[in-house]
This record gives C-alpha cells, sequence and structure tokens, in this order.
C-alpha cells in the first residue's frame, strides 16, 4: 500500500483511465480530489468510491486555465492537508487527417494535452515539496512515438507529452 495516507490529484478523474486510475488509488488508500470538465460524470464517480468506502471529492478542472489549476491545488490542499501525487490524465482527440484539421482543433487539443500537463505539473511542485517529496504521472499514449493517417493533433500533443515527461523523468526533485 504505497499510497495508504496520500493525497492524490487526477485530472480527467471523470471516466476513462482517470476514473479508474482514482478508484485504484482510492482503493490503495489514497484520498483522491477527481478534477476535470465533465461535472456529471465526475460527481458519479467521486460518489462510487466513496460508497465503497474510499475518500473522494470531485472538483471542476479546465487543464488549459491556470488560474483554475491553482484552485484546484489549493482546495486539494484544504480539504486534504497535502498533496502528495498528481495524475496528469486530462486528454481530447482530434480524429481528422492533418489536411481536414482546423487550426481551431490544433490549439484546442495541443493546449489540453499539452499545456494541461505543463501547467499541472508547474504548479503542483511547490506543494509536492511541502509534502516532502511526491509523484508526478504523465498519461501519454503510443500515439506519441507513432504516427497515422488520423488524429495529428493527437498524435503530436502526446509526443510532446512524452517528451516532457521523459526529458525531465530523472531531474526534477521534490
Amino acid at each position: 500500500m504505497r499510497v495508504d495516507g496520500k493525497v492524490a490529484l487526477v485530472s480527467g478523474g471523470a471516466r476513462g483511465i482517470g476514473a479508474a486510475t482514482a478508484k485504484l488509488l482510492a482503493r490503495e488508500g489514497a484520498a483522491v480530489v477527481l478534477a476535470d470538465v465533465l461535472e456529471e460524470e465526475g460527481k458519479a464517480t467521486e460518489a462510487e468510491i466513496s460508497e465503497t468506502g474510499g475518500r473522494a471529492t470531485f472538483l471542476i478542472l479546465d487543464v488549459t486555465d491556470e488560474e483554475n489549476w491553482q484552485h484546484v491545488i489549493d482546495a486539494t490542499v484544504a480539504t486534504y492537508g497535502k498533496l502528495d501525487v498528481v495524475v496528469n490524465n486530462a486528454g481530447i482527440s482530434g480524429r481528422t487527417t492533418v489536411e481536414e484539421t482546423e487550426a481551431e482543433t490544433w490549439d484546442r487539443v495541443m493546449a489540453v494535452n499539452g499545456k494541461g500537463v505543463f501547467l499541472g505539473t508547474k504548479l503542483a511542485i511547490p506543494e509536492l515539496r511541502k509534502s516532502g517529496g511526491g509523484s508526478i504521472i504523465n498519461i501519454s499514449s503510443i500515439y506519441g512515438i507513432v504516427g497515422s493517417e488520423t488524429s495529428a493533433a493527437y498524435h503530436a500533443s502526446k509526443g510532446g507529452g512524452s517528451y516532457f515527461h521523459q526529458s525531465r523523468r530523472h531531474s526534477i526533485r521534490f
């Protein structure tokens, strides 16, 4: 139970990989903050974790908004007293070829999948240091290192997130 007594914030925690991650962390003893733009699904996941004896809180988070990130981190610390783990999971895709991809779609995918990881990492580090150390987990994809005919923005954004993670994995000390 390596996370027993820890506090974890999971972006994109309302459904999918994020919800599964939050449920596992809670089952292993962590208090979990589910942070997502999907309020109905986030509250349902929060209730599911609570009903099974876990500790969970749902908060609205637009990962592209620095102030919103700071608010969620501050609320996490106010609720649970610290922050030990951040899982940068939130992500979206654009399922079009590069020729069909609109610039607005490209920008939105890059903002959520790239900027969201950057902001979550940047703003969590001070709280992780206060807790005496912690973990940042960036969820990427095999599509960050291989291409395809569709989802050009998704592939590029996951490649950027993967690079950020790999290039900093051994040099960040909390």
